[in-house]
C-alpha cells in the first residue's frame, strides 16, 4: 500500500477513534453483545447501518449460524461510513471480516466474489449470478469482468407522489413523458398544492438526473461513450447530451413557486416528514423511505412513479416525433408493463401499431428501454471481504448465505425491500408488505436498466480523478433559489458546468490520476 494512502487511513482511524469516546456498548462504532475472536470461524462485519436498522442483520447472523454451527458471527455497526472503514486495509490493524458499507472502488486488497456466482446452493436451481439481475449485475463488473463487491442494501428511487393529491388535481394518468409531470405541476399548484420538494442542497434528484441522461442518449452512450472504461476525452464531458436535457426539464419544474420553502436547506428526515405530512405532493425517494421514517406518517396514501420519459427523445427518433405520440407509445408499454395487453398485440409486420400510429421495432425497443431504466443507490451499498481476513472463506459463505433462497427471504421479511435478485423458485410473500412497498417490488422486477454512477468498469477519471457528469456543480437548487444572485436557467447552469469542466479536466481530474 502506498504511504500516502496508509497515512491517511492512520489519521482518519485515530480521528475516529477519538469521536467514540463514551459511546455506549450499542451505539455508533460499538459492539454487539456478542463478542469474538480474530480466527478463521470468528467472523467480523462491520457494518454501515445507513437507515436499515441492525434487526434484519440479527435474524441473519442467527439463521445462519444455526445452519453453520462452526461459525461465530458478530458486528460492529455505525451511523458513519467513515468510522465502518477507518481500518480498512490496514492488514496489521483490521480485524474486520466483512465489510457492508459504500461501495469502494479499490480491488487491490479485496477476495474475488467470481466464485459465488457460478455456484449453485443445494436445494435451488439457479446459481447466484443466475439469480441476480443481469443490468445491476454489469455493474459490479469491473474492466477485466471480475466481481468484488455485491449489495446488500439501498433501494430503488423514483418520483414519489400523493395520491391523494393527484386525485384532488385532476390527475388521472401518472406523468408518462416530461411534458405531463410539467402538466402535472401546473395542476397541483392551480389547485393550491406544492407540487415539489427536496432536500439540502439537491433532494436525490442527482438519480433522476442519471435516468434522464441516460433514457435519452441510449445506455450504450451512458456506459461505454460516458462512463467508459476508456479514457473519455473533454469533448465527451462538454457533449450537450442527456444531462442537459435533464436541465432543461427542472428549469420547468423546479421554480420557485414549485418547490416548498426551505427545501434548498433543509435536512432530508425534516423534509421527508413534511412531505409525508402533506407539504408537497412529490418528492424523489427511495425504497427505504417507509423503514427511514417508520412513525412519522401514513404512506399507505403514496406511491413511486416510473421514470417519467424525457420528452426529448424524439430527437432519438423516426417514427414518432410528436408529444402526443409519445404520450401514446409510451402509454402502450405501460400497458404491456401492467399485464393489460401482451406484447403480440402491437406487434404488426416489422413493427408495432399503436392505435393509428406504426412504430418502428427501433423506436419501440428505445423507449421501452427508457421507460423500464430505473435509478438506484443498490450498488453503492457494498459487501466486500478484506483478501487478508483469517476468516475470508467463512465471510464468503456468510455471503453466499444471504444469497439464498433462505437468506433472501430474511431479508425481505424483516425489512419489506427487495434486492436486485429473484429467488431461484417461486416468488416471495409480500402479503404482510403495504401498497407503496408492494409498487416498489413490482418496479424493480420489470427494470430492465439501472441507471447510476455506482459502476465498476468506468474509468478511473471518476474514481480518483474526481470526475462527475456535471463537474460537481450543484445545480438543482440554482432553479429554485428565491436569491436573484444565485437563481440560474438551465443554459446558465450548463454553461457554469462547462467553464469548470474547462477549468477541472487537466488541472484537477487528469493531474489526479497521473
Amino acid at each position: 500500500m502506498k504511504l500516502k494512502k496508509v497515512l491517511a487511513l492512520m489519521f482518519t482511524f485515530i480521528l475516529v477513534l477519538s469521536s467514540l469516546v463514551g459511546c455506549g456498548g450499542n451505539g455508533d462504532g460499538g459492539k454487539t453483545n456478542k463478542e469474538g475472536g480474530n480466527s478463521e470461524t470468528d467472523i467480523e462485519i462491520g457494518y454501515w447501518r445507513s437507515g436499515l436498522g441492525t434487526e434484519w442483520l440479527d435474524a441473519m447472523i442467527e439463521a445462519f449460524e444455526a445452519k453453520y454451527p462452526e461459525y461465530n458471527v458478530y458486528y460492529n455497526e455505525s451511523a458513519s461510513p467513515t468510522a465502518v472503514v477507518a481500518s480498512y486495509g490496514m492488514e496489521d490493524l483490521d480485524t474486520i471480516d466483512l465489510y457492508m458499507c459504500i461501495k469502494d472502488y479499490d480491488t487491490s486488497q479485496m477476495e474475488s466474489l467470481n466464485d459465488l456466482l457460478s455456484q449453485t446452493i443445494d436445494g435451488e436451481s439457479k446459481t447466484i449470478g443466475e439469480k441476480i439481475n443481469p443490468s445491476y449485475l454489469d455493474l459490479e463488473k469491473d474492466a477485466q469482468g471480475n466481481v468484488y463487491q455485491l449489495t446488500y442494501g439501498g433501494g430503488l428511487v423514483g418520483i414519489v407522489y400523493n395520491k391523494k393529491m393527484f386525485e384532488e388535481a385532476g390527475i388521472t394518468v401518472e406523468p408518462r413523458t416530461t411534458r405531463e409531470l410539467i402538466d402535472a405541476c401546473d395542476a397541483l399548484f392551480n389547485s393550491g398544492y406544492v407540487p415539489l420538494c427536496h432536500f439540502n442542497p439537491s433532494g436525490y434528484w442527482e438519480y433522476i438526473s442519471e435516468v434522464w441522461f441516460a433514457q435519452y442518449n441510449g445506455m450504450d452512450y451512458y456506459m461505454n461513450t460516458f462512463y467508459s472504461p476508456e479514457e473519455p476525452s473533454i469533448d465527451v464531458f462538454k457533449a450537450q447530451d442527456g444531462r442537459y436535457e435533464a436541465l432543461k426539464v427542472y428549469e420547468s419544474i423546479l421554480t420557485s413557486d414549485y418547490v416548498l420553502s426551505g427545501s434548498n436547506s433543509k435536512a432530508h428526515t425534516t423534509v421527508q416528514t413534511e412531505f409525508l405530512n402533506d407539504s408537497a405532493a412529490m418528492m424523489v425517494n427511495g425504497s427505504w423511505m417507509c423503514s427511514e421514517m417508520s412513525g412519522v406518517g401514513n404512506v399507505d396514501n403514496f406511491k413511486t412513479m416510473r421514470t417519467p420519459v424525457i420528452s426529448t427523445i424524439t430527437d432519438k427518433l423516426t417514427t414518432v416525433k410528436k408529444e402526443s405520440e409519445l404520450r401514446q407509445l409510451v402509454g402502450a408499454i405501460d400497458s404491456v408493463l401492467d399485464q393489460d395487453k401482451d406484447i403480440t398485440e402491437y406487434q404488426s409486420g416489422e413493427g408495432y401499431k399503436v392505435g393509428d400510429l406504426v412504430v418502428s421495432s427501433d423506436d419501440w425497443d428505445y423507449v421501452y428501454s427508457a421507460r423500464t431504466t430505473m435509478a438506484s443507490n443498490y450498488s453503492g451499498q457494498s459487501m466486500y471481504v478484506p483478501n487478508y481476513s483469517k476468516a475470508k472463506e467463512g465471510a464468503k459463505e456468510f455471503v453466499k448465505f444471504m444469497y439464498s433462497d433462505e437468506g433472501y427471504k430474511i431479508f425481505t421479511e424483516q425489512l419489506h425491500l427487495t434486492l436486485p435478485m429473484s429467488l431461484s423458485e417461486g416468488d416471495i410473500n409480500t402479503s404482510e408488505w403495504n401498497a407503496f412497498e408492494t409498487e416498489q417490488y413490482k418496479l424493480l422486477g420489470e427494470a430492465t436498466q439501472t441507471a447510476t454512477e455506482y459502476i465498476m468498469s468506468k474509468h478511473d477519471i471518476f474514481i480518483n480523478g474526481g470526475a462527475k457528469p456535471y463537474a460537481g456543480y450543484v445545480y438543482i437548487n440554482k432553479f429554485c433559489s428565491n436569491n436573484k444572485a444565485d437563481k440560474q436557467n438551465a443554459d446558465e447552469v450548463w454553461d457554469s458546468v462547462l467553464k469548470l469542466i474547462d477549468k477541472k479536466y487537466e488541472d484537477d481530474w487528469m493531474a489526479n490520476i497521473k
